[in-house]
């Protein structure tokens, strides 16, 4: 039997069930399937999900996520809406704070991909990922061309779910949600602007 681990993280995820009519889903099937890298500035504006590999470094230890997971992102803005008086005047004066940390979010499943260990529930990716999100510092991204568009480099952890699997006891499935974080650099022009006034 072949084992396709992109269905698996789709099913697991995101409830997907395959089409009862193989002729149609013939036919249909580039409607339902993930984004791939080739086409990946358009897919970004349409919020595409890649299925890519990713790992993580911390003190040269390296932590490669298994099979494939899903990761999407967000980024949002700080604004602050400030109402104006007037009775003739419609709206708010906005003004921008600053742009958030990317908020990370990471899908996938632990499986055992020796046809043999399918039934087996996967304890050694388990324990890595736990180990994993233990680290209470930040991670290096190794490899994951996705983030590197963004310039994500590095990542703190900030959740990790556990879900259930019913009926599923060769399978693990795990969200992490963690959060893009960079070096900071005190801004030395800022602060001798303040000294000066």
């Amino acid at each position: 039997m072949e084992f396709d681990i992109k269905e698996l993280v789709a099913k697991a995820h995101f409830d997907y069930v395959g089409p009862a009519f193989p002729a149609w889903w013939g036919n249909n099937k580039t409607k339902f399937v993930l984004p791939s890298l080739k086409n990946i500035t358009r897919e970004l504006l349409l919020g595409g999900r890649y299925f890519q590999q990713i790992s993580f470094s911390y003190n040269s230890e390296i932590f490669q996520l298994p099979n494939e997971p899903l990761i999407s992102m967000s980024l949002q803005k700080t604004i602050v809406e400030t109402a104006t008086v007037g009775t003739e005047r419609i709206g708010t004066v906005k003004e921008y704070i600053c742009t958030e940390d990317y908020q990370v979010f990471i899908r996938g499943v632990c499986v055992n991909e020796s046809p043999d260990e399918r039934e087996v529930y996967p304890s050694d990716q388990v324990e890595m990922i736990q180990k994993m999100f233990l680290i209470n510092d930040r991670l290096n991204v190794v490899t994951n061309p996705f983030l590197e568009l963004f310039s994500i480099r590095s990542v703190v952890l900030k959740s990790i779910d556990w879900e259930e699997m019913a009926g599923q006891q060769g399978l693990q499935k795990f969200t992490i949600s963690a959060v893009s974080d960079n070096d900071f650099f005190a801004d030395m022009t800022e602060k001798n602007i303040l000294i000066q006034s």
